[in-house]
């Protein structure tokens, strides 16, 4: 049986009942995660958050230029170092609690050579776990730059389906104005060729971050 995502109301209605989350917010974190819980429950309960995706979505309206791409991908870059640092601080404060409380560790001093040891090993751990989780947080990032030229080639192609970034309409409708259903076409394969090599390859994020920039003037 296929699995598939909730409808974003139902999300909606999960942050409402389960997080107690305004509706409003709700229903605004369900439809920019697109339904994807998870991402829609940061969104709901972290105003910054909010904000970055909204930097993220807005980068192409401002798009002009080779100088502009190269800004625009070392803000990209930063927004996800900070959204992955922003998630990791307060589950690795947890978990190192959490390990030196089960190891009976000292409250104030200098610990035993012996937990001294395991607690490298957690912190070890969580930096690798950190760097993967930049390259996620670039992913998703790209995923929600992504969802501005989708609303764009819905706007082109004259369906009736519902933005995912509603509250651009206007900004959306001028841009999807001065360029084709083609030329989105592109944009989104190149946002979605970078998305796959970020996550499949060894590359230099920024490198090619500003690679696809480029590509989208």
């Amino acid at each position: 049986m296929a699995l598939r995502l909730p409808p974003a109301a139902d999300v909606a209605a999960l942050l409402v009942k389960r997080d107690g989350v305004d509706p409003a917010v709700a229903e605004r974190a369900a439809r920019a995660a697109q339904s994807h819980v998870g991402i829609a429950r940061r969104l709901a309960r972290d105003p910054e958050a909010r904000e970055r995706r909204l930097e993220t979505v807005r980068f192409p309206l401002g798009l002009r230029g080779v100088t502009a791409a190269v800004l625009m991908a070392e803000k990209l870059v930063k927004i996800a170092t900070e959204e992955a640092n922003s998630s990791n601080d307060e589950r690795d404060a947890a978990e190192k609690a959490a390990l030196l409380a089960t190891l009976g560790a000292p409250e104030s001093g200098t610990l035993p050579p012996a937990m001294r040891g395991q607690v490298k090993q957690l912190e070890d751990d969580q930096k690798r776990r950190a760097k993967r989780s930049v390259t996620d947080s670039l992913d998703r990032t790209l995923t929600d730059l992504l969802s501005f030229y989708r609303d764009v080639l819905i706007i082109q192609m004259g369906n009736a389906v519902e933005l995912v970034n509603v509250e651009l309409r206007s900004e959306l409708v001028e841009f999807a104005r001065h360029s084709s259903a083609e030329t989105t076409l592109a944009r989104m394969d190149a946002i979605n060729k970078a998305r796959k090599r970020i996550t499949t390859s060894n590359v230099a994020p920024l490198l090619t971050i500003e690679s696809m920039a480029a590509s989208l003037i």
